[in-house]
């Protein structure tokens, strides 16, 4: 089991360059790649992200990969915006007539301002610099994965806890069954011989008896719980496989709310309903487990 949270940090250098990746991974429904790369990488984004899609299946990942020159002589070349620096001097003109200032406008006011004067990085990476990449990429990723799993282990204990709790409250309700039906159809007897007038006496027997049989199976929660018993099962075995899908998890959490809930609105006995509350509590709490889950 894998929890979809978790962060990795890897450095790498070359004679010419470092590169740092770090990767920050959170809950999400599908798998969504968001990678913040130096315009240098932009070619690698592909294969990157079909490295990450074999480790990571689900979740909302964030890739911040930076690159720093370490060798000043490393090949490039300095761009000059000439068009922007005009504007950029009409505007310092024009400002110092309209606020009245007489003041010389001095290169070093123009060369300073954004994008005046940018250094462009070769847009071909050589060989070494691209393993490094690769290999940094890799080594963050596994430092990822490594925090995923030990997530993953700790889910999976709360997990089989909680399951464990649910099955022993499950095990009480099926034990107050029997005690709600035998309430159920004394009430039912005293409902039904209450509205028969008291002037027919001879009213068959067999007909109160198929009415209170109808009454009982309406407000019997037999197959429920059993039902209860059969998505804990499942669920409980998607734990303990070595490959655990988070969507399972959280449809039988659905599923195992929805019959308690049915439980619930039948009971009319106070430890089961007791026992209902304690029991969408624990649910709740899976579900809440359930969203971390890979």
């Amino acid at each position: 089991m894998k929890s979809m949270t978790g962060y990795g940090l890897s450095r790498g250098q070359t004679a010419d360059v470092s590169v740092e990746v770090s990767i920050r991974a959170v809950n999400g429904r599908f798998l969504e790649n968001r990678f913040h790369l130096p315009k240098a990488f932009y070619g690698f984004e592909s294969d990157l992200k079909k490295k990450l899609s074999e480790i990571i299946k689900r979740g909302t990942v964030d890739i911040y990969i930076s690159r720093k020159v370490r060798n000043q002589t490393l090949p490039g070349r300095i761009v000059i915006n000439s068009k922007l620096a005009q504007e950029y001097l009409k505007s310092f003109r024009r400002l110092s007539r309209d606020l009245q200032i007489k003041d010389d406008i001095r290169f070093e006011m123009i060369a300073r301002q954004p994008d005046i004067i940018q250094f462009e990085e070769p847009e071909n990476i050589n060989v070494h610099e691209a393993q490094t990449l690769k290999r940094t990429f890799e080594a963050a990723l596994k430092k990822l994965d490594v925090e995923r799993i030990r997530e993953g282990q700790a889910l999976k204990k709360d997990l089989i806890k909680n399951i464990r709790d649910l099955q022993k409250l499950v095990h009480k309700i099926s034990k107050l069954r029997d005690e709600a039906n035998k309430l159920l159809q004394e009430k039912f007897e005293a409902k039904i011989k209450a509205r028969i007038p008291k002037e027919i006496a001879n009213v068959d027997p067999q007909r109160i008896a198929q009415e209170i049989v109808i009454q009982l199976e309406k407000a019997d929660i037999s197959e429920e719980v059993v039902r209860l018993n059969e998505h804990l099962k499942n669920f409980e075995k998607i734990v303990d496989m070595s490959v655990v899908e988070g969507k399972k998890l959280d449809f039988y959490s659905q599923e195992l709310l929805r019959e308690v809930n049915t439980i619930g609105s039948k009971s009319q006995v106070t430890g089961i309903t007791e026992a209902v509350v304690e029991s969408k509590t624990l649910i709740e709490r899976l579900r809440e487990q359930v969203q971390n889950v890979e």
